[in-house]
């Protein structure tokens, strides 16, 4: 596994002296370890993603409510900075989730290799599973989703592809509390 062997390489080399690192908590642990023997300053951001807040005086709603659903998709939601999460004023609950309901339904669930997709696969097996007992999760504990859910998207039978999805959730629920 050639991405471990390079990043405990630089971590752990005497000529580096600051590593910065962006990744989960187990990776970054693990970058800590191997720096610590060289005494080396290690600057990291971990396992989160940060909510996007939209306040009742954003010049646009609608517009800004689109962007951040749209900015969450990118790369099929597995950056580490997609805004995953997004507060907006109670009384504009309905309003956002419409929004994000059309913009999820208009995402394009394919190969990366054809034009009209906007949407590709995750990564692999284990992720598409995780993405899918978090989602199931949600349901279970209530999220009212409003586009998307578990499974392929239709006419997908195969491959790693997970439906665009939305929902109503609360902190008390996985799929505001996940990090993933």
């Amino acid at each position: 596994y050639q991405r471990r062997v390079h990043g405990g390489g630089v971590a752990q080399h005497p000529l580096v002296d600051c590593v910065s690192f962006t990744g989960s908590t187990r990776a970054g642990a693990l970058v800590a370890a191997a720096a610590a023997p060289t005494i080396k300053r290690v600057g990291q951001e971990l396992g989160g993603k940060s909510p996007n807040i939209l306040l009742d005086d954003v010049q646009d709603f609608g517009r800004a409510v689109e962007e951040g659903v749209r900015q969450v998709f990118l790369n099929s939601g597995q950056s580490c900075n997609a805004p995953s999460r997004m507060l907006v004023p109670a009384h504009r609950h309905e309003e956002a989730l419409e929004v994000a309901r059309k913009v999820a339904e208009s995402m394009r669930v394919g190969s990366p290799w054809e034009e009209t997709t906007n949407l590709g696969p995750v990564v692999n097996h284990v992720q598409w599973e995780r993405i899918q007992v978090l989602l199931q999760q949600g349901v279970d504990e209530g999220a009212r989703l409003v586009a998307g859910g578990c499974g392929r998207p239709q006419g997908l039978s195969s491959g790693y592809y997970v439906k665009p999805t939305s929902a109503l959730v609360n902190p008390v629920h996985s799929l505001w509390r996940c990090e993933e």
